[in-house]
């Protein structure tokens, strides 16, 4: 299966990237993408953020299943 991963702010300088295209077996969980981002992406190792899998808050554990994008999104502050 395909998914594109979308990589904001921080994540996209420590990467270089701000789309990268995944290919994953079946029955894959954001967990197995997230794996192969670091393998890819070293770097991302030392970042922290939270996942969206098509635009809905999902954990490691989350199945991929027929979803089309998964966001990686950084910590955000303000006020």
């Amino acid at each position: 299966m395909k998914i594109a991963v979308l990589l904001f702010a921080g994540l996209r300088e420590a990467t270089g990237e701000s789309r990268v295209e995944l290919e994953l077996g079946d029955g894959a969980t954001v967990g197995d993408a997230q794996a192969e981002l670091l393998r890819r992406f070293p770097a991302l190792r030392e970042r922290r953020y939270a996942f969206a899998l098509d635009h809905h808050y999902a954990t490691a554990a989350t199945a991929l299943g027929s979803a089309r994008e998964l966001a990686l999104i950084p910590p955000v502050s303000g006020g």
